[in-house]
């Protein structure tokens, strides 16, 4: 669809929204995730015509339901993605074998799929309230970033070596230095904050607690601290330790599995050094929480 990232994460904001008042057993995800593209286009000034969007999202599920079948194999079973799916969405398997992924725009299977997301981009619109404003992590991660650049807050704990030419690894320039530190730590925040779209929580917290830890998160992943050995919730402001420590959990827990060995020892200091601060209490509220399961807070819906 070459949706903008701001379109693609107001939908996922839509769809979290929408299941958190309704059942999946009550609506297809997969119809439910095209109304949302749908509406998402719409609000954030990327609009992309009704066909478009289903032909495409027709062709992704065609393609998921090819590869499951050919893991179940000879099994017979049902495939797990199917459990629960709308009659529109079971047909799919039937139609004109296996390797055809395209829809005929002159099928009843077509029309009805159409009037289906029509009729969801309605009832999502009921479900939130008609509330089509929506805040992202992106612009206040950006803006936290450039600002603790501007006033000088940050810097490598290993400085990085550049090659001289001649075969030897030498310190890069100030300059160069703190252009490349600006860059990693936006970019590996921009990348926490579209994990954390996988979460609920955009649910909990707002954008700003969200952007606010993918920055922490961004800063130990890419061995950059504050200056001076000042701690890092000094710099994060408007944000509880608790809060601090149950987003991070959250992130960490999704992205942790699929990083790989090379991460492990970065996300373990991560973790001590949320242990430390829970430990040690928060400088605004006085109060502590300890690294473990996340709080009640979870279950908080802005």
């Amino acid at each position: 669809l070459r949706l903008p990232r701001v379109a693609v994460a107001t939908a996922t904001v839509f769809f979290h929204r929408f299941y958190a008042k309704h059942a999946f057993q009550e609506h297809d995800r997969f119809e439910v995730a095209m109304a949302c593209l749908l509406l998402a286009g719409k609000t954030e000034e990327s609009p992309k015509k009704l066909d478009f969007v289903i032909r495409e999202c027709w062709k992704l599920r065609r393609r998921a339901q090819q590869q499951q079948q050919r893991q179940l194999g000879s099994s017979g079973g049902d495939s797990p993605g199917m459990a629960g799916a709308s009659p529109t969405t079971a047909s799919m398997s039937s139609l004109s074998g296996v390797d055809n992924v395209q829809i005929d725009p002159k099928s009843e299977e077509y029309v009805r799929l159409k009037e289906r997301v029509l009729l969801l981009e309605r009832v999502i619109l009921h479900t939130i309230g008609f509330e089509l404003s929506i805040d992202h992590p992106y612009k206040c991660l950006v803006d936290f970033v450039q600002a603790m650049n501007k006033k000088r807050l940050l810097e490598y704990s290993k400085p990085p070596t550049a090659s001289s030419g001649k075969g030897q690894s030498q310190p890069p320039s100030k300059n160069a230095q703190n252009s490349q530190m600006v860059q990693e730590l936006a970019q590996n925040a921009m990348n926490f904050a579209n994990d954390s779209m996988q979460t609920s929580l955009c649910l909990q917290y707002t954008a700003r607690e969200i952007a606010t830890t993918c920055v922490y998160l961004s800063g130990k992943y890419s061995g950059i601290r504050p200056v001076g050995g000042r701690p890092w919730i000094e710099l994060l402001d408007g944000i509880a330790v608790e809060d601090l420590t149950t987003i991070s959990i959250q992130i960490l827990e999704l992205v942790q599995p699929r990083k790989g060995m090379d991460s492990e020892m970065a996300f373990k200091m991560i973790r001590k050094d949320l242990d430390d601060m829970g430990a040690g209490g928060d400088a605004g509220t006085g109060t502590g929480t300890p690294l473990g399961a996340p709080d009640a807070k979870r279950l908080k819906t802005n």
